[in-house]
């Protein structure tokens, strides 16, 4: 937006007004068909002058809008922002609690393996006890019933 308020810096000359008026004339009309309108001078007929406010309340309307929308999309996109940053927020606790619940299906595999494992070596252990049994009973049964070879006949 352009600030017709603004001083004239020090080294510059201020302009006619005519000049001014000019100056924002060509402003206004810049958006329009893009003729120059003279400005009114001090011998302008009253329309000329009601025209001229006409068209700066105008641009002055159309700048407020401007701003307005402006505005209007700033929050919009505050608001998304917003939104997005919880969102964010939202996934990041997602992502953390998933990694929990894999850090805790990894401990209880980990010991229904160890269980597993022992489960093992306790069988493999009863098996190899049994099998030393199985050798002591058939040790005995052979060494106190000894069975005598027949002798083969030559036929």
């Amino acid at each position: 937006m352009i600030d017709v308020r603004a001083e004239p810096k020090p080294n510059d000359k201020p302009a006619p007004a005519d000049q001014r008026l000019t100056s924002v004339l060509r402003l206004m009309n810049a958006s329009d068909d893009g003729a120059l309108i003279e400005p009114p001078s001090r011998k302008s007929a009253p329309e000329d002058w009601t025209h001229l406010i006409e068209r700066v309340r105008d641009a002055a309307s159309r700048a407020r809008e401007v701003e307005a929308q402006a505005h209007e999309q700033e929050l919009r996109v505050q608001d998304l922002l917003e939104r997005v940053r919880e969102d964010m927020a939202g996934a990041n606790e997602r992502v953390k609690a998933a990694e929990a619940q894999a850090r805790d299906a990894q401990v209880r595999a980990d010991a229904l393996l160890k269980a597993a494992d022992e489960r093992v070596r306790a069988a493999e252990e009863r098996a190899r006890l049994a099998e030393e049994w199985l050798a002591r009973v058939y040790d005995t049964i052979a060494s106190e019933f000894a069975f005598a070879q027949p002798e083969k006949r030559p036929a």
